[in-house]
């Protein structure tokens, strides 16, 4: 009796099997030709935000007196943007760190190296009305910060130039598979897939100019944004 079921269920399992076989042969048959482009594209705005970074260091053989001094003088950056219109909103910490280096037994007089309690801190300021930009260096300057970092320009709204770029670039893509359906001569039938992919916003390398008692200048130039966009479209004889 159980080799009779065994013997049974072995049948079903060969049918099945020859039934499914030439099915999933036959899909393969059938597979959906298509074309691929990758549509690129880049398109220019003039930056309407600043970032202005001031390093500030203090050092001194006492903890307390080291940060204080360096909040001192973070106050008296606070105060000097003041008169420019700049909001306290616009002023943040990027950066604040405190270290100790003790004394060597024998300094070397040439090294430049700080000794004892060492703060350092960044503060960003954001400056809305970029022709501002070099007054708002000067202002830290005149504040007593250490260095300053660096102004990067960017958009207040970056995402709206990046959907611009990309429909550039989705149109750089159709115009490259139509070119390409007619050389091949098939025919684009619809759209399978739409992939947007890199891109991004390329600074400009802006120009600094400082001198003494004369106001800074700096030109940002524009910014770069950059799109790219992969399109499939299924396609059929011409």
């Amino acid at each position: 009796m159980k080799l009779r079921v065994f013997a049974a269920l072995a049948a079903l399992t060969l049918a099945a099997t020859a039934t499914a076989t030439p099915a999933s042969a036959q899909s393969g048959r059938h597979l959906t030709p298509t074309l691929t482009v990758t549509g690129e594209a880049g398109i220019t705005r003039a930056p309407d935000r600043a970032t202005v970074a001031f390093r500030i260091e203090t050092t001194d053989d006492q903890a307390a007196a080291a940060t204080s001094a360096n909040a001192a003088i973070a106050a008296a950056v606070h105060a000097k943007l003041v008169p420019l219109g700049i909001p306290a909103s616009a002023i943040s910490t990027a950066d604040y760190g405190l270290s100790y280096t003790p004394h060597p037994a024998k300094p070397d007089p040439s090294s430049t190296q700080r000794y004892g309690y060492t703060v350092q801190q960044t503060i960003n300021v954001i400056v809305d009305r970029i022709e501002q930009a070099g007054a708002v260096v000067d202002a830290g300057v005149a504040a007593g910060v250490t260095g300053v970092d660096g102004v990067s320009f960017s958009l207040r709204d970056g995402r709206a130039a990046q959907r611009t770029a990309q429909a550039a670039a989705l149109a750089d893509a159709v115009a490259q598979a139509r070119a390409l359906a007619a050389a091949a001569k098939v025919r684009l039938v619809r759209i399978l897939a739409i992939s947007p992919s890199g891109g991004g916003i390329q600074p400009p390398t802006p120009r600094l100019m400082m001198a003494a008692a004369v106001p800074t200048t700096i030109e940002p130039g524009d910014l770069t944004v950059r799109a790219s966009v992969t399109v499939s479209y299924e396609i059929a004889p011409g």
